[in-house]
This record gives structure tokens, C-alpha cells and sequence, in this order.
């Protein structure tokens, strides 16, 4: 058996739990189709949502890192592929490129699909000097803001000189390709010091206007339906792609940070750092990347390990975070299987191995797949998906249908047992449908009245946490200036109130789910009474399940850059002080301009979203109930039940969703 047999075969053994999971919802999905074709008609559009969520189901893996840090090149080893990501220190990738893995949503006739930027977009972005411009702009610093603004417009003109009459065409659109070819996929997603591509070349061609990438790849050692993002590092000059990347990583459930080995969670890793804390820690996996350039790999990762938990002890993560070591550049070398290695690279692999034959090709490529940290990342990004995303979808799908087929068997049943003294026949379904009606919208008007007292709340919270950090940091600027005197260079350290705010978001996402419950129980009662008073039976929703609530987007906002985050030295001149009290002034209006437009994205990008989600699934569970409520009084009045032998189709999908 070949060295690249060996390496398919154990990615198949790694994504064993993953590749059983979509074998377990194939069966699932064809059992509710065959339940569908003679389900109750009041079933219709519920079995019809179950089975949306099963097929569209696609965990994704965002994978961030500084530029350079090697990302490109450790998810061609996660892929089991050399070559497809550019992974050459220049060029460098500079899109959000999708890998979905034997996707079942694939667009016919597509393998790979490059988004490029709208005219607004990318009008914005030399209207402002991008998200850097923006931040000059907004602390009053016209002379850099200019600079900057003209940098992005020297880009522009520069992209748009290259593409000539082809960019009018590009702007907006996409372009979608048959097969998957490298030179294509370098022409999109690849970015680098244009001095140090030859003439003519083809590499980035299109990467300035390029928005986003998507790979399909089918490949039978890879797990089905699970999506690898690769993204821009995250050092980028001009933060130009820096929000598209947040938006990636609050899409994912799973954020596996990339370090290398050289600069592990040092003072150019501040980004990376914000993004940990502003996302769930059970969701990443730091992988300390380029172990291959260490002289000592074993011993040297010991300490680095201890500096990482030092760092992130203080951010009151702990252990809450996985740690893992590797190379992907050693498990690229074992995929190509030729015996290739850079001495030093062989140098360092020999210390973990001391007496191997690492001359031996095979035993070279074996050692540095062991090395390369690949499985052991693959391993913890199929534990993370299994335990996460996949554990909430097969939970809701799971009480969706016990909900079903419940309602199913008990529509005979209730019918059968009425209690009350009304005659379903004097409740005509249109009278039926005006109380529904009026339950959902009373519900639904409840629901939104709470949901908007907890905004306005919430609201409150984040000004509250404002107002604090612009106290401290301004006593902390006076004491500065009491120490020092009008000299030097001032900063202040905003991730207390990144964390008080992330506080604030998640205290107000776990209320609104309290106030989904309570819309849901406010159903059932609604629902309890129209089967009682009005048609006449009695039937005990105790034993009825709340869907899943719709799991709310990480505020990755609050990871985003500001001004106050920057070490620049022509930023440092903002703090040389003048008067103390002008000073001060000035410093807290920055703080101002600076943080809230972070509370204003907060509530309108993340907990708006969440509050929409929730008042559908409300909306959805109040729908669900009146369609079985109608059900009961429509077999009331008519003779006809379920086909024989239903029953044996709803004890199947009950064992398979188990």
C-alpha cells in the first residue's frame, strides 16, 4: 500500500463518527420521505422543514491566523491535497475560500464559484481608505485618513488599469467552473508583492475584486456536507477584508486559530486574541503551526504551551481551550511521498525520532505525517462538529419528529375521547382559523413587546459598560500624565469592555430564549382552550416537546479592530498632549466615536437576527399546533383516518432519529 493510501485511509478512520452521522440522516431522510407520501395533511410543510434542515445541513470550519502563518498549506494536509490552496510565502491567499467536501448542495455544473464585489462595496472602500481610513477619519486625523485613502485608490486604479473593459463586467458578478484547475484558483484567491511576480503572470489577477471563493470537492477518503473556510490573515494592511472574515468565522461553529511556531500568541497575534474572546472557547482549537522550523521541536513546544495558557489564563479562558502542535509542511512532505525535505526541517523531525531511518522514504513520510499534528486537528475539528452543530441539528430534527408522529397517532385518538358538550359541527373551519389567528397574533404581539423591552435593556447595558470603561481610561490617562507629564505615547487596552459587552449580548440572547418558552407555553394554552371550549376535547400537552431554539450568531463584531487597538507610530502622536484637559476631552470623544457604533452592530447585526429567529420559531410552533388543531376537528367530521400501516413507518423514523 502506497504512503498516500495509508494517509486516505486514516483520514477515513478519523472522520469515522462524521461519515456515520450522514449515513444515519441518509436513512433518516429516506425513512421521512416514505412517511411523507401518506403523512396526514396537516404534517405536510412540518416533514417538509425536517427535511430542509437535514439537507442543508453543513457544519462549517473557519481556519484564521496571521498572514503567512501557514493556514493555506496545513488545510492542504486537512484535504489530503498539495497543491490545490497557494501556499508559497508570496504569493499568499487573500479571499475567503469555502472547501465543502462532498457537498450535496453543489450547483450543477460547478466546482469552483468566485463571487467578486459589488460596485458599493467596492466604491466603499476607496470612499473611506477602507476600515483603517474609517479610523483615521473618525479620530480626527485628516492627513492619514488622506494617506490612506490614497494608497486603496493607488490599488484600485492599479486592479482596474489591469483588468482594463473586463472590470465593468467583473464588478457584481461571479464566474463558476466545470472542474477545479490550480492556475484557476490562483488567479482568484492569490495576493503578493506585485514586484515579485513575473511579467504576464496570471497569479491574483482577479484577488483584489474577488469577495469570496467556493471549492467543491468530492473525494471518498473526506467526510460528507462539512465546510473548511480558509480566510485572510488576519494582519491584513488595510483591514480590507477584515469584517468578510468575522462574518466567516460567526457562520462556524468550530474556529481552529493558526499560530506559528516562531511568533505563538505574541504581541502580532492581538487580533487573533479578540477573536477567541469574542467567540464561544469550546468552539477553538489553537494549532501551533511551523513546529518544522524549531530546533527542538519537544522541548520548545513546552514553554511555548506555557506562554499560550499564561495569555489565556488572564483572559479567564483556562482550559477551556485545546492546544495542539504540528507542521503542515511536514504532512505535505509525507503526501508527496518523494522524500523531499529541507534539512533543517529533517534536522528537527529527527529529534522526535531519534534512531529512525529517516534516508528511508517511507519511514520519512510516516514519521512526518505522525508529526505533522493533522490528525490529532482532524480528530478535534470531527469531536467539535459531532458534539456541536451536528448534536443540536439531530436534537431539534429529533423532537421535531417525535412531535410529528405524535401528533399523528393522537389525532384519532383525541378525536375518539371528546369531553365537552359543543358539537364539532357548529365550529366551521373558518371560525376555527379567525381563533388561530387571533392566538398567533396575540402571541406573536406579546413576544415582540418583551423582545423589544429586552433590546432597549440590553441597550442600556452597553452604554452603562461604555460610560465605565470611558471613566477608567481617562483616570488611567491623568495618572499618566501625573507620572510622566505631557510625554510619550498613550494606549489603553478596550478588551475589558470588549468582555463586558459580550456579557451584555449573551445575558440578553439567554432571556429572549426564556421568552421564547414562554410564547411556546402560551401556545399550548391557547391551543388547549380552542380543543376544549371550542370543538370539545380534551388532550394533554404535557407531554408535548418546545423546539430547539435557533442557536444565535457569536458576536464576532466585537473583534473587530479600533483604534485603540493600534500600535502604529503615526497613531502615537495622537496622544502627545497639549493642554491635559484637551486631552482628556479629545480622548473620550475618540472612545465614543470609537465604541458605539460596536453597540449599534450588536443590536442590529447580532441580537435583531437572534430576536427574528426566535419570533419565527415561535411563529412556526404556533402554525404547527393550529394545523394539528384543525386536523382534530376535520377527522371530527370526516370518516376517513390514516392509511393502513403508517404506524410501522413512525416507529421507524422514532428509532432512527434516536
Amino acid at each position: 500500500m502506497s504512503q498516500i493510501d495509508i494517509i486516505q485511509q486514516t483520514h477515513r478512520q478519523v472522520f469515522k463518527t462524521l461519515n456515520e452521522l450522514w449515513d444515519q440522516l441518509a436513512k433518516l431522510e429516506v425513512a421521512i420521505e416514505d412517511f411523507a407520501e401518506t403523512a396526514p395533511s396537516f404534517t405536510e410543510e412540518a416533514v417538509e422543514q425536517v427535511l430542509d434542515k437535514i439537507r442543508s445541513f453543513e457544519p462549517s470550519v473557519s481556519v484564521i491566523g496571521q498572514i503567512k502563518a501557514g493556514k493555506s498549506t496545513l488545510l492542504n494536509a486537512l484535504i489530503g491535497e498539495t497543491d490545490l490552496l497557494p501556499s508559497d510565502v508570496n504569493p499568499w491567499t487573500s479571499v475567503i475560500t469555502a472547501l465543502h467536501l462532498n457537498s450535496h448542495s453543489r450547483p450543477i455544473d460547478t466546482r469552483a464559484l468566485f463571487r467578486f464585489f459589488d460596485q458599493h462595496e467596492w466604491d466603499r472602500l476607496v470612499a473611506t481608505g477602507g476600515r483603517l481610513g474609517e479610523m483615521a477619519q473618525r479620530a480626527g486625523f485628516e492627513t492619514e485618513a488622506e494617506e490612506v485613502k490614497a494608497q486603496v485608490s493607488q490599488m484600485r486604479q492599479t486592479t482596474e488599469a489591469r483588468l482594463g473593459s473586463e472590470f465593468e463586467t467583473l464588478i457584481g458578478s461571479s464566474h463558476s467552473y466545470p472542474s477545479i484547475e490550480k492556475d484557476i484558483v490562483d488567479r482568484y484567491i492569490c495576493y503578493g508583492d506585485p514586484d515579485d511576480l513575473a511579467d504576464g503572470a496570471q497569479q491574483g489577477v482577479y484577488a483584489d475584486l474577488t469577495k469570496s471563493a467556493d471549492l467543491y470537492l468530492d473525494r471518498p477518503h473526506l467526510p460528507k456536507g462539512l465546510c473548511l473556510r480558509d480566510t485572510p490573515g488576519v494582519n491584513d494592511t488595510f483591514m480590507m477584508r477584515e469584517q468578510i472574515t468575522l462574518n466567516a468565522i460567526s457562520d462556524s461553529r468550530v474556529c481552529v486559530v493558526v499560530l506559528s511556531a516562531h511568533q505563538a500568541l505574541s504581541t502580532m497575534d492581538l487580533a487573533l486574541l479578540r477573536i477567541i474572546c469574542a467567540v464561544d472557547a469550546r468552539e477553538v482549537v489553537i494549532f501551533v503551526n511551523r513546529i518544522d522550523e524549531l530546533a527542538d521541536p519537544a522541548t520548545e513546544q513546552k514553554s511555548i504551551r506555557k506562554s499560550i495558557n499564561r495569555t489565556l489564563s488572564r483572559m479567564g479562558l483556562g482550559e477551556e481551550i485545546e492546544i495542539l502542535f504540528g507542521s503542515g509542511y511536514w504532512a505535505n512532505c509525507a503526501l508527496r511521498g518523494d522524500g523531499q525535505m529541507t534539512p533543517a526541517s529533517r534536522a528537527a523531525l529527527a529529534t522526535l525520532y531519534e534512531g529512525a531511518d529517516l534516508d528511508d522514504i517511507d519511514t520519512l513520510g510516516r514519521a512526518a505525517m505522525a508529526a505533522s499534528g493533522v490528525y490529532a486537528l482532524l480528530a478535534a475539528i470531527a469531536k467539535r462538529v459531532v458534539e456541536g452543530p451536528a448534536r443540536a441539528m439531530v436534537s431539534d430534527v429529533d423532537a421535531d419528529l417525535r412531535a410529528l408522529t405524535e401528533m399523528s397517532k393522537t389525532v384519532d385518538q383525541v378525536a375518539m375521547n371528546r369531553t365537552g358538550s359543543l358539537s364539532p359541527a357548529t365550529l366551521s373551519m373558518e371560525a376555527l382559523q379567525g381563533k388561530l389567528d387571533e392566538l398567533t397574533d396575540r402571541t406573536l404581539a406579546d413576544f415582540d413587546s418583551k423582545a423589544a423591552q429586552l433590546r432597549d435593556d440590553m441597550r442600556l447595558r452597553l452604554e452603562r459598560a461604555q460610560h465605565s470603561f470611558t471613566l477608567s481610561a481617562l483616570e488611567a490617562l491623568q495618572a499618566h500624565i501625573d507620572a510622566f507629564g505631557e510625554m510619550g505615547a498613550w494606549t489603553h487596552d478596550p478588551m475589558g469592555l470588549r468582555m463586558a459587552m459580550k456579557s451584555a449580548f449573551l445575558s440578553a440572547c439567554t432571556k429572549l430564549r426564556r421568552e421564547g418558552e414562554t410564547a411556546f407555553d402560551q401556545t399550548l394554552d391557547g391551543i388547549q382552550e380552542i380543543l376544549e371550549y371550542d370543538i370539545g376535547v380534551f388532550h394533554d400537552n404535557s407531554a408535548i416537546e418546545f423546539p430547539q431554539q435557533p442557536q444565535h450568531n457569536t458576536p464576532t463584531v466585537l473583534a473587530r479592530t479600533l483604534s485603540l487597538d493600534l500600535q502604529g507610530s503615526w497613531w502615537r502622536k495622537f496622544w502627545r498632549f497639549g493642554a491635559s484637559r484637551a486631552a482628556e476631552k479629545r480622548y473620550k470623544s475618540l472612545i465614543i466615536a470609537e465604541t458605539t457604533p460596536l453597540i449599534d452592530d450588536l443590536i442590529t447585526e447580532f441580537f435583531d437576527p437572534a430576536t427574528q429567529k426566535t419570533r419565527e420559531a415561535v411563529r412556526e410552533f404556533t402554525a404547527r399546533q393550529g394545523a394539528f388543531c384543525a386536523a382534530i376537528l376535520e377527522r371530527m367530521v370526516n370518516e376517513h383516518s390514516r392509511p393502513a400501516g403508517d404506524d410501522h413507518k413512525l416507529d421507524a423514523i422514532k428509532r432512527l432519529s434516536a
